[in-house]
């Protein structure tokens, strides 16, 4: 009967060192959510950051560089905030409707480009319909953001 001391002291040991390697475990998993939530979270603020610089300095472009300038001055315009280099890490970080929408607004501000190089800048209609497309996907893009980073579990 001197065994049944120890085996139950040694029970005690084996089920609180499991329980707190299970609250480990789950400190870990939320920490690493967390961890997750806020790369994603900076990471899509830096592409709509970029996003926003690419698009202004393509409007700077269009309505005030000189014609024979414009084709240089939009391609410079258009890599000047390292959009491109941001979308790839969106592609390898964020879910695929994420990609998605992100791949949208780019190709979006990638096809302004051309119409920045050859733009008449007398042309508002066309600059506004252009701002107006890219706007729309952009808001898509933030919504569909914002709601994948408010679901990480």
């Amino acid at each position: 009967m001197t065994w049944i001391a120890p085996l139950f002291a040694l029970l005690g040991v084996l089920l609180g060192a499991g329980a707190s390697a299970m609250n480990d475990q789950r400190r870990w998993r939320r920490e690493e959510r967390a961890r997750s939530r806020e790369q994603r979270a900076a990471l899509y603020a830096e592409y709509l950051t970029a996003l926003e610089d690419t698009g202004q300095e393509l409007l700077t472009v269009v309505r005030t560089a000189p014609v024979h300038e414009r084709p240089a001055a939009a391609q410079t315009a258009f890599t000047a905030y390292g959009l491109g280099a941001v979308r790839h890490r969106i592609h390898v970080l964020a879910p695929a409707s994420v990609s998605d929408a992100a791949d949208a607004v780019f190709r979006a501000l990638r096809n302004s480009r051309g119409h920045v190089a050859t733009a008449d800048p007398g042309d508002g209609p066309a600059v506004e319909s252009l701002k107006a497309e890219i706007g729309d996907l952009r808001d898509r893009l933030k919504s569909i953001m914002r709601h994948g980073i408010a679901t990480m579990t």
